[in-house]
């Protein structure tokens, strides 16, 4: 009876330490990834601990002596894995690192332009409305306008840069589209 009441315990807990591997390493692709600010450090070392605790035990059954060696080296070569690309980090050399903090400064650039460009076709706008006294939408409708014609042309083109303009006809304002490839 008490053989079977130890195994129960050895088993759920490799269970637990199974499932907190795979959460810590989930944690740790999100840090690598920008999403988490911290490493997971704290609970590296409770799993670690853990680890060791577990490794002192005398496991008597193969089945499970097997299913914790495997965990255990796994956990190792995890580590290992982790402190590499932390290390890469820390130096500046760590590639997906890099390449979202470019694709990030890029689509800040991005934003940043279209906002300008916004602003600028809907002064535009607004002094054409204002000479030939009509009406005309407000800024955020224009804006809309704008980013709904710029997915119907990359859907259609491809990312190609397209410049809007305002002109005229029939005294009536019009937003132009001129693609840049």
């Amino acid at each position: 009876m008490k053989d079977r009441d130890n195994h129960d315990n050895i088993a759920r807990q490799i269970s637990d330490i199974d499932h907190k591997i795979k959460a810590l390493r989930i944690r740790y692709e999100q840090y690598f990834a920008g999403v988490e600010k911290r490493a997971p450090i704290r609970e590296r070392e409770d799993l670690e601990r853990e680890l060791r605790q577990l490794n002192k035990r005398k496991i008597m059954q193969t089945e499970l002596r097997y299913k914790f060696q495997n965990l255990s080296s796994s956990f190792h070569a995890y580590q290992g894995m982790w402190e590499r690309i932390q290390r890469e980090m820390d130096e500046g050399r760590y590639s997906r690192h890099v390449k979202k903090a470019a694709a990030k400064s890029a689509q800040e650039v991005e934003a940043t332009r279209s906002m300008t460009e916004v602003e600028r076709i809907y002064q535009d706008y607004q002094r054409v409305c204002q000479h030939n006294h009509t009406t005309y939408p407000s800024r955020d409708h224009l804006e809309k306008i704008i980013n709904q014609q710029k997915e119907q042309i990359r859907a259609k083109y491809g990312n190609v840069q397209c410049m809007f303009k305002v002109t005229t006809k029939n005294g009536k304002p019009k937003i132009k589209v001129s693609l840049k490839r």
